[in-house]
């Protein structure tokens, strides 16, 4: 399990953004925005890694939270630590426009 707190201050919900890896297989992110001063949790989330598209959910959730600079900043802390499966975004694609022309194409 490893865990790491960023102190960034006014830039982030709370000013401190604590990122743990969790789980059996060390498959669940948490990533929890605290409050400088009361150390209380005001915005936490989970995520596994094991969908998809975790890599953009959780650079999606850090970039709400915080700075697209410090958003990099955790995320290049977490990249080494976690195998995100790729995401095949050709084939997602191909699946919008097929459904969409599925739409279209029935009267």
């Amino acid at each position: 399990m490893s865990t790491k707190q960023f102190r960034i201050g006014k830039r982030a919900v709370g000013g401190i953004i604590k990122v743990g890896i969790t789980g059996r297989a060390e498959n669940l992110i948490q990533i929890h925005c605290i409050d400088s001063n009361s150390k209380r949790d005001i915005l936490s989330a989970e995520f596994s890694i094991e969908y998809r598209n975790a890599y953009r959910n959780v650079d999606e959730f850090l970039n709400h939270v915080t700075s697209s600079y410090h958003a990099d900043k955790i995320m290049t802390w977490l990249k080494p630590k976690v195998k995100f499966k790729k995401e095949n975004w050709f084939c997602r694609i191909m699946t919008q426009l097929k459904s969409r022309i599925e739409k279209e194409s029935c009267f």
